[in-house]
């Protein structure tokens, strides 16, 4: 006795993907070619970067006027390296606060890339102006305008004109932190106190 094998086919319509079939064949191996380039193409991106495969890129942030430690802080958490270039005088911001970086902020880098900074040294030194011979009060607002506060006042009778400044201590020239104080020598005339 005969038996048969039935097959699903569908509606009978058979499109030549048996088991055997060129077209099965043709369909295997187009996919293991491109199942193979695949495969290379990661394993080659993966040998030549593998920073900008595995990792993703990140804006610089702006750490200008951020103190240095919380300046390298958040640029390291992003995977940045920190490199501080040095300091800068003259800089209104306190001392070791950030007033450049490069690249700028906003940048768009690989993580990995370095951040360079240069830190503030904080305010220059004021040259303290020579305002002997000058009135007390003109000699009082040009040091004002210089950024030094007028400290002790002391009177000697010298000169025959009261309330010129005959001193300065520190002497003019000398240079201070902004903000510091002098104290003034000051002629009281013939009749001035002590």
């Amino acid at each position: 006795m005969r038996t048969r094998r039935h097959t699903s086919g569908g509606l009978g319509i058979s499109f030549g993907w048996t088991k055997g079939s060129p077209w099965r064949r043709f369909a295997r191996d187009l996919g293991l070619i491109a199942l193979t380039a695949l495969v290379g193409y990661v394993v080659s991106a993966l040998w030549v970067a593998p920073d900008a495969v595995l990792a993703s890129e990140h804006s610089v942030p702006r750490v200008l006027e951020l103190p240095a430690e919380k300046a390298k802080a958040e640029l390291t958490g992003l995977g940045f390296r920190v490199r501080v270039e040095g300091q800068r005088p003259g800089s209104d911001l306190p001392r070791g606060t950030v007033v450049w970086q490069d690249p700028p902020p906003e940048m768009v880098l690989p993580p990995g890339s370095t951040v360079q900074l240069t830190l503030s040294d904080g305010p220059a030194p004021v040259t303290i102006p020579d305002v002997i011979g000058l009135s007390l009060p003109y000699a009082e607002k040009i040091l004002q305008a210089a950024g030094i506060k007028v400290g002790g006042v002391d009177t000697v009778r010298a000169s025959p004109e009261a309330g010129v400044v005959m001193a300065v201590r520190p002497p003019p020239g000398n240079g201070r932190p902004r903000g510091s104080s002098v104290d003034l020598l000051v002629s009281g005339g013939e009749g001035g106190g002590q």
